[in-house]
């Protein structure tokens, strides 16, 4: 941060590279004279912008240029201006520039009258601009039409008539419409989408290109309203264009290598025919081919469709089998003298095993950590495809009781882990589903120990499920139909447990069972590798216990008495009965290359009832830490405006509510910065819950807890490491009136809590 404020201070004067006869540009503005114009759109065709500023005023990578000395030839000048940015000199010519194309962008949105002036001043070797846009009149689309040529009919042109009966016959999806602005940009957006409805029904060759528009006003000069007329090109001199295709002969090469081909060795594979398919691979079969043809969605015979084959580009690369995917169709005349295709899918198979080690270390407040992970992975085992992962883990945590003391937790444990492109649901086909979705099988079994010197606490898990996703993978779901956790405590130490004061809390330390079914369904609009705002939306419902419950009653299975409650056992514990809900969104609004602001909500309740009066340890809801509000410890947070005064704090609530917001901006190599504030608390809505002040109720927005501070981050690509140092602003567990903490020399910046974590909070 010494960095930071150092360079920050040097942008103070950013004119040190600007020379005698120069200006730096300072600052661009737009400003429109009317509503309704999209100020952002006409921001993106400015053609020169002032440098990159972090928070809106500092420039800081034009300051750590600025950093840099004259002689150019000494590596560390050349490194400062390496990941610095040069200063932005005011260009005459692409103030010029930038005013024809905002011209140019109010006449493809419709304005025609549009005025664009521009306006320049000079202070100090900076440079002000300044454009005043006058958009006017909009002219919008009075009568649209399409045009036919009837000599289609007579001249041989039979197939070009078809082509404009379908897009005539799909005019009720149109998006261009009577009285819209007349938008290039959707007229464009017009051509794509006939020219993909096409594709996806037969026409191959058929682009974009072949369809044409012609304006014309009704009035001359571009007045209100101007007529759109629709045409297919008719001297196309590719006349295939218009020619539904047929798939003919589909190959499947399962080992494909450009190199062998290049040498000449492409013949030497083995071809064998396999249900109207035909399956190319050498030395042997690394995979069966039935995992293969099941992920394809055409067939011979099928008129090409480009939906399809784009959905079967997705299943194949979800079988993450495949270095290298590629369909490629080649033109032909099929006996009967029909346009044909013949398909060839080129897979290159990737290495079967692998291997990770992962370590990491956790600082949260002084509380240290150091943890790893063995896993290996084998992608086929039973080359259908089957992946399989067995890990192993442990960690060890130093934690702080008191003052001067701490004490030690280990935690160990293994994971194996199937996951299968079979949808293994025997009694229930729904072909379709499996065609449409391409759902996978899950299966797990893990087992973990923790050992601390209060408790030792055993796990023992088993989950079985299934999980699947939209063709245009923005939508996934997954459903655990067995999701089975066998918790033991063989150790308490009675000291530990007398100084718990709360029987709730106290239920989280026993043995128990949990025996539940949950779904959870997660859409992202996130494009991989392009830089954009995007949503992201979780949503989760658990049930637990009914099942087992319905067993006891229909064998009639007496309950247990214990320290006055009444309960189930099954297979020698007590078992959970609950049900849980809770969903996330996040949205991650790109500003420019170099600042991001991401918005989190968290919302979730869960309600114990029946043969436990408290939800289990792990279903239950915490706050703090390196991924919730980070001004508190993990699980030191709540429920409510409750003060624990346990010496080891582990506090869970029923019920959930945070909100965060992060504005993350780049530094310079690998690193970024960041500001953040947290917001949120726990609560309990379970009748036994008997702490003051730690049951939802009317007044729970007065028992928000809020948090702030700064972080480091360290992006090498393949992982991030990070640092945020979190600082209470508001503590609902104080008394009315000294809530406020963040200036107070008891609390605030004296109170920091420092975390050390791998991956963004959110």
């Amino acid at each position: 941060m010494i960095l930071c404020l150092f360079v920050f201070f040097s942008a103070c004067s950013p004119t040190r590279y600007v020379g005698k006869d120069e200006f730096l540009l300072n600052r661009v503005k737009v400003k429109v004279e009317e509503q309704g114009i999209n100020t952002s759109g006409l921001k993106k065709a400015i053609r020169q912008r002032p440098n990159t500023r972090i928070l809106g005023v500092a420039r800081f990578h034009l300051g750590l240029y600025n950093l840099s000395g004259k002689k150019e030839e000494k590596w560390l000048n050349r490194w400062l201006r390496s990941i610095g940015e040069a200063p932005v000199i005011y260009s005459p010519f692409l103030t010029e520039q930038s005013k024809t194309q905002l011209q140019l962008y109010l006449n493809n949105k419709g304005y025609y009258k549009a005025r664009v002036t521009d306006s320049v001043w000079f202070k100090k070797k900076k440079a002000y601009v300044e454009y005043r846009v006058v958009p006017g009149p909009v002219t919008k689309i009075g009568e649209f039409d399409f045009q036919v040529d009837s000599v289609w009919l007579s001249s041989g042109k039979r197939d070009r008539y078809r082509l404009v009966q379908m897009i005539l016959n799909d005019s009720a999806n149109s998006l261009v419409k009577k009285e819209m602005p007349l938008d290039v940009e959707v007229l464009e957006d017009e051509r794509e989408r006939i020219a993909y409805m096409l594709r996806k029904n037969g026409y191959f060759n058929f682009s974009k290109k072949f369809i044409h528009y012609y304006a014309d006003t009704l009035n001359g000069n571009f007045s209100d309203h101007a007529g759109l007329l629709m045409s297919i090109v008719s001297n196309a001199y590719d006349t295939m264009s218009f020619r539904k295709y047929r798939i003919n002969h589909i190959r499947v090469n399962l080992d494909y290598d450009p190199l062998r081909i290049a040498g000449g060795k492409d013949s030497l594979g083995r071809i064998i025919p396999c249900e109207g398919y035909e399956v190319v691979y050498f030395d042997r079969m690394k995979i069966k081919p039935k995992v293969i043809l099941e992920t394809l969605q055409f067939e011979k015979g099928d008129l090409y469709n480009i939906q399809k084959v784009s959905s079967s580009y997705a299943r194949l690369q979800a079988l993450n089998l495949f270095k290298f995917i590629n369909i490629v169709f080649k033109e032909h005349w099929d006996e009967e003298g029909m346009p044909a295709l013949d398909c060839e899918i080129q897979l290159t198979p990737m290495k079967r095993q692998s291997y990770n080690v992962f370590l990491e270390g956790t600082n949260n407040s002084g509380n240290i950590g150091v943890g790893g992970n063995f896993s290996y992975n084998h992608r086929n085992l039973f080359h259908g495809g089957e992946n399989i992962t067995w890990s192993f883990w442990g960690a060890l945590k130093k934690e702080r009781l008191k003052e001067n003391e701490m004490f030690s937790a280990t935690e160990v444990g293994t994971e194996l882990k199937l996951i299968s492109p079979q949808f293994w649901m025997p009694v229930f086909r729904m072909a379709e589903f499996r065609r449409n979705f391409a759902p996978k099988t899950s299966v797990s079994l893990s087992y973990s120990q923790e050992n601390t010197r209060f408790y030792r606490r055993r796990i023992a898990s088993a989950k079985f499920g299934y999980f699947w996703r939209r063709a245009d993978n923005k939508w996934h779901y997954n459903f655990d139909l067995i999701d089975l956790n066998y918790v033991l405590m063989p150790y308490m130490d009675a000291s530990f447990i007398s100084e718990l004061k709360n029987e709730y809390v106290k239920s989280a330390y026993t043995d128990h069972m949990i025996l539940s079914a949950n779904f959870s369904a997660t859409y992202t609009d996130q494009v991989v590798n392009t830089s954009a705002s995007y949503n992201y939306f979780r949503g989760n419902v658990e049930t637990s216990g009914n099942f087992l419950l319905g067993i006891d009653r229909l064998l009639g299975s007496p309950r247990t008495v214990q320290n006055g409650e009444k309960f189930h056992k099954m297979l020698g514990v007590r078992y959970a009965q609950f049900v849980k809900a809770d969903g996330e969104y996040r949205f991650s609004h790109y500003v420019n290359k170099a600042n991001t602001v991401v918005y989190r909500l968290f919302l979730g309740c869960g309600y114990p009832y029946g043969n436990m009066k408290a939800l289990p340890f792990e279903e239950a809801y915490f706050c703090g830490g390196a991924n919730g509000i980070r001004a508190w410890q993990s699980r030191t947070l709540g429920p409510g405006a409750y003060s624990s005064g346990d010496s080891y704090p582990n506090n869970v609530g029923d019920f959930k509510l945070e909100a965060n917001i992060e504005y993350r901006f780049k530094l310079f190599w690998l690193l970024e910065g960041a500001l953040f504030l947290d917001a949120g608390n726990i609560w309990n809505i379970n009748r036994y819950e008997n702490r003051p002040g730690a049951h939802l109720n009317a007044d729970f927005y007065q028992q928000l807890a809020v948090g702030t501070g700064i972080g480091l981050r360290l992006d090498a690509n393949f992982f991030l490491l990070r640092f945020d140092l979190g600082v209470k602003m508001r503590d609902p567990s104080l008394p009315r009136g000294q809530k406020f903490v963040l200036l107070n020399h008891n609390g605030g910046f004296r109170e920091s809590v420092f975390n050390i974590a791998i991956g963004y909070p959110f």
